[in-house]
């Protein structure tokens, strides 16, 4: 059983400790995957402008939330909004990664803009990838949509938890091979990506093709 001091000091630093501190031999560690847990901002850590490796942490943020919806550790209902944003503005930073800096948040206008810079490079944006993109815009153009709760989608709509996961494997490695080797991977590959039988070789493929 704890001590009353250490309770004590424990509930102090969680109300008067900063969140923001200068680095110390504290928070010091051998590897990731050791402690203590902690996140470096600044310098040369994140963030540092709309990268793919910043698109990539919300990536991978989501793709943590839909494991945990899959596997019953919360109720879908309750994640709907922030699974949706986190992929929207991954979309979003992933195509200003490709095309390079560029303000506004329209995914329609970044849509036309990857098309557009692409072909400058001799390169064709598939149509699924440009239909995806748009039927992102459709629902949320701005990006205010699941950020914010602003504007209104009409009607009622339903998006399956699989279906969504499996399409944005399927585009985060398409845009992935733009990203890293400037063109789009075989559509073979990509459909592989998907299947349960597969998708581990498919996996290992594609990382041998971008690489």
């Amino acid at each position: 059983m704890p001590r009353k001091g250490k309770v004590e000091t424990v509930m102090t630093e969680s109300m008067t400790r900063p969140l923001f501190e200068e680095p110390s031999a504290g928070c010091e560690r051998e590897d990731e995957w050791s402690y203590p847990k902690g996140f470096m901002f600044g310098g040369w850590s994140l963030p540092s402008g709309t990268t793919w490796e910043m698109a990539e942490q919300y990536f991978d943020a989501t793709r943590v939330l839909i494991e945990n919806i899959g596997n019953n550790e919360v109720q879908d209902y309750k994640l709907g909004t922030p699974v949706l944003y986190l992929y929207r503005h991954w979309l979003e930073l992933a195509v200003k990664s490709i095309i390079g800096p560029i303000h506004g948040h329209d995914l329609a206008k970044l849509s036309g803009s990857l098309t557009s810079v692409l072909s400058q490079r001799g390169i064709e944006v598939p149509k699924w990838v440009t239909a995806r993109l748009m039927e992102m815009a459709e629902i949320d153009r701005s990006s205010t949509a699941f950020r914010y709760a602003e504007g209104s989608i009409p009607g009622e709509t339903y998006v399956s938890v699989p279906h969504l996961r499996d399409s944005m494997t399927v585009l985060h490695a398409a845009l992935s091979s733009v990203s890293a080797k400037g063109v789009f991977p075989p559509e073979s590959l990509l459909v592989k990506l998907t299947d349960e039988d597969d998708s581990r070789w498919a996996m290992l493929q594609l990382q041998e093709w971008i690489s």
